[in-house]
């Protein structure tokens, strides 16, 4: 069965600690699975206009600061603010970490908070990552190797009492690190990539190093093939009998028709996708009827779970979607 997660406002134009806080204790209460965050280090003006993660294009003003809220330190605080909602990261750009420092700090989220966190990496979205890699200081173009290895070593230090590892990008020799995450053997390691189309590296990423798929923007007949590649791949390594978690993130917006929904959300729909109806296509807009049946499609296709972007162009509103698609949505999928 679909599991039901909602991406938190750390960063957009409404991003603010209360707004993150409130909305992740509301998502707990209605029932959700899981809350998610998304990562940046540097984040500019033409980001935060052009790029919407969270809120709605017409809730952007010139007036507002680029806040970018990072995604561990974030983490950490939720796990105080919730019980047992899941604290996912869709995707933490994984070269711009150093990985010792990094497990470290994952796996402490994971204690604090009961064995709750679900590791999204990739290397970076081309682009729009560029100037970040050279604020921080690492090649640009070598963000996908330089993942494959940091996936290895993060590993290592999460489950063994004395690792060491040598890669091309990082190696240690008999480090102690203590405490190994609650979940075992580690938290899931789901690999990003694949935005609007399947992307055959990040599928190899997750049968060479991965535990689990977290695409964007999919269509379900995307989706079906990508999940059959995937288990294709990982009969061929050797690694049938585990089980990969398929997720998906989607921007979402519920309305009393479909047509209004389609309406109400073409600002932020045309930000991000080539058209209005291109974003329908590859999101989840309409009634409540319309999305479930749009839900059933992404379920028979072998999702997992989905990580809901709704569009608002206030807290209140996010909030009282968040309230009408946990009453009309996800009883149907209980």
């Amino acid at each position: 069965m679909v599991e039901f997660g909602v991406r938190l406002p750390n960063s957009g134009p409404l991003a603010a600690t209360d707004s993150i806080l409130k909305s992740a204790e509301i998502a707990e209460q209605l029932g959700y699975n899981s809350v998610w965050v998304h990562d940046h280090i540097t984040w500019g003006t033409e980001q935060h206009r052009g790029h919407l993660s969270s809120g709605s294009a017409e809730a952007l003003n010139s007036a507002q600061l680029p806040n970018f809220y990072e995604c561990l330190t974030t983490l950490a605080t939720i796990a105080g603010r919730t019980k047992a909602v899941k604290l996912g990261i869709a995707v933490v750009i994984l070269p711009l970490r150093n990985p010792v420092v990094f497990a470290k700090q994952t796996s402490v989220i994971d204690v604090l908070s009961g064995g709750r966190l679900l590791v999204g990496v990739a290397p970076g979205a081309p682009k729009i990552t560029e100037k970040e890699f050279e604020a921080v200081g690492v090649d640009y173009h070598k963000r996908g190797k330089i993942t494959d290895d940091y996936i290895q070593a993060v590993r290592k230090l999460w489950t063994d009492p004395l690792p060491t590892y040598k890669g091309k990008f990082i190696s240690f020799n008999e480090v102690q690190m203590f405490p190994k995450p609650i979940q075992k053997p580690h938290p899931p390691i789901l690999i990003g990539g694949g935005e609007r189309g399947l992307s055959d590296i990040a599928l190899n990423r997750v049968v060479n190093g991965g535990n689990g798929w977290i695409p964007a923007y999919l269509t379900d007949v995307e989706l079906e093939k990508g999940v059959k590649q995937l288990y294709e791949g990982v009969r061929k390594a050797g690694r049938s009998a585990e089980k990969f978690i398929v997720g998906l993130e989607m921007f979402t917006g519920l309305a009393q028709s479909d047509d209004s929904a389609k309406s109400s959300f073409s600002a932020t729909l045309t930000k991000n996708f080539v058209s209005v109806e291109e974003g329908v296509r590859r999101s989840l807009v309409g009634t409540a009827e319309t999305i479930t049946k749009r839900m059933e499609g992404y379920a028979n296709a072998g999702l997992d779970y989905v990580e809901l972007k709704f569009m608002y162009s206030t807290i209140p509103e996010f909030h009282r979607s968040m309230e009408t698609f946990a009453k009309d949505v996800l009883p149907s999928f209980k």
